[in-house]
């Protein structure tokens, strides 16, 4: 897998050991969210309150990176 492009993993299923590989933060107009869960940043992408040009910051990974970089997370195009 591309580190670059952290794969977008859906927290839906039970997490009987308490991880919280799937907590996201994001930045929005200076501010930062979160945590929040991959479910509920995937619904602020799909409704359009996510851009692709914001930041997201997946809690394990520590690590910026634009919205449109995570795979998984908006519709691919075509």
């Amino acid at each position: 897998m591309d580190q670059s492009r952290p794969e977008f993993e859906n927290d839906d299923a039970p997490n009987p050991a308490g991880s919280n590989h799937s907590s996201w933060f994001y930045i929005q107009h200076g501010e930062t969210y979160g945590p929040v869960s991959s479910t509920d940043l995937r619904a602020a992408a799909h409704l359009g309150f996510l851009g692709p040009d914001d930041l997201v910051c997946r809690k394990d990974v520590g690590k910026w990176v634009t919205a449109r970089l995570i795979h998984g997370l908006f519709k691919d195009a075509g």
